[in-house]
């Protein structure tokens, strides 16, 4: 009878101290995940459901992959956007007139940034950025090739994150009866970290296209959401939601957005 209770105290005891461990390593992931200059490999995978201004539904299937090499002195960090897309019918007015629901793949992102690692409190990383024309439909993509640069800054203090990553493109080749590309991509983000893994954090995605007419040129949200770090077997997971509500938009761009996001961790 004594040593079953030893036992079971020490089947407890192992079970407390798995849990806390598991729990220690999950807000350390949970960290990670907030800094986009983090070396690690992982697949975040984004559902968007947007709301558009005659209540039709748009939806977006966003492939990110992450993909960091280290060096003596600096990382490298590689990242891809992959999306697929459905446009809903609509009516896009005296110009393009009716519209017809579209489905299918966007143009491809890439970009890969070079980051020091002497740097103390404030990270930083800088690189190029390419767009490829790969948009199946013309109404997902701009029909253009185009390229610049990349920047991040992040800063992380205690359980607090706040970090920018920043994208402008030109377009330098493609269809010429296409409008040219001249976009910036502004992805600010704010992030608290709960603890057990939780974070709740905002990163809307900023957009302007410059050479757009007055008023269609920039898309502004406002929200925020909530994540939290789970583990499949042995490979961590972060599952999330996210609000976001357009306060600046294009006429034809959706009010309002939710979220789902899975990011699964390969290494960290």
């Amino acid at each position: 009878m004594k040593k079953t209770k030893e036992i079971l105290a020490l089947l407890l005891l192992f079970a407390v101290s798995s849990i806390s461990y598991g729990q220690s390593k999950a807000d350390e992931i949970a960290q990670k995940l907030q800094n986009p200059l983090s070396k690690i490999s992982a697949l975040p995978i984004q559902n968007n459901f947007g709301m558009n201004p005659d209540n039709t539904m748009s939806y977006g299937l966003s492939f990110q992959p992450i993909h960091g090499t280290s060096y003596d002195k600096f990382n490298i960090i590689h990242r891809a956007v992959i999306g697929v897309n459905y446009m809903p019918g609509m009516d896009a007015g005296p110009e393009l007139g009716k519209i017809d629901g579209q489905w299918g793949l966007t143009d491809i992102n890439y970009s890969f940034l070079f980051s020091p690692k002497t740097v103390k409190k404030v990270a930083w990383g800088i690189g190029p950025s390419i767009n490829l024309p790969t948009a199946t439909n013309e109404f997902l993509g701009t029909g253009q090739w185009s390229g610049g640069l990349s920047a991040v800054v992040v800063y992380q203090t205690g359980k607090w994150t706040f970090d920018g990553v920043v994208r402008q493109t030109w377009s330098f080749a493609g269809d010429n009866t296409r409008i040219g590309v001249n976009q910036m991509v502004l992805q600010p983000l704010i992030a608290y970290s709960l603890g057990k893994g939780w974070v709740v954090n905002t990163f809307p995605t900023i957009m302007a296209n410059w050479d757009h007419e007055q008023g269609q040129q920039w898309t502004v949200p406002v929200g925020a959401g909530l994540s939290k770090v789970v583990f499949m077997g042995k490979m961590p997971v972060a599952v999330g939601a996210q609000y976001y509500k357009y306060v600046v938009r294009p006429d034809l761009a959706p009010t309002q957005e939710f979220r789902l996001m899975a990011n699964f961790i390969f290494s960290k």
